[in-house]
């Protein structure tokens, strides 16, 4: 009984593989079908298409009294988003003492600069430096003369995520 069942499950095998790999329609109709549909030409070509369909008549203007046009540019140094201005270019950078925002101390130099680059994304601020006083890299940012100014931005950073903000005193560069 056992070869009968082993001899059986052999002729089932076989079968099942052969069956498998083995199309219906031999290979010469599967061809000659796939030629007759490449040479059945176009009904209509497209250079005898007329594109003549007006829509204005469906064009629909939006009249909405709650909003308001708003400016893009703007030279008020409050903004978090201006654009850059060609006339800082020519002028000249000077070093005096003043103030910055610390926004990190580590001692990993990676780490440092992910959260340069978190901060400008943030903020748009080019100001952002990146330094080394043994045995810690700081973030800081900004150049203010005064710590109002850098008040302001501890706070507008404190208010974005960055927690660990504090004003401390560092030689700035000035635009003059």
């Amino acid at each position: 009984m056992r070869k009968f069942t082993l001899i059986f499950l052999y002729l089932i095998t076989v079968v099942l593989i052969t069956s498998c790999g083995s199309s219906i329609d031999s290979t010469d109709n599967r061809y000659k079908r796939e030629a007759v549909a490449a040479t059945v030409p176009q009904t209509k070509p497209a250079s005898t298409l007329i594109e003549d369909f007006d829509f204005t008549p469906f064009f629909l203007e939006l009249k909405d009294e709650k909003t308001k046009r708003i400016g893009t540019v703007s030279n008020d140094d409050e903004l978090w988003w201006n654009y850059t201005q060609r006339d800082l270019l020519q002028k000249v950078t000077i070093r005096k003492p003043g103030y910055r925002v610390q926004v990190l101390a580590t001692d990993d130099l990676d780490e440092a600069q992910q959260m340069r680059s978190d901060v400008y994304f943030r903020t748009n601020k080019n100001e952002i430096y990146v330094t080394y006083q043994p045995p810690l890299y700081k973030v800081k940012v900004g150049d203010y003369e005064t710590p109002s100014g850098a008040n302001n931005l501890a706070f507008k950073l404190n208010q974005l995520g960055f927690s660990t903000t504090q004003v401390v005193a560092d030689t700035v560069n000035i635009q003059k």
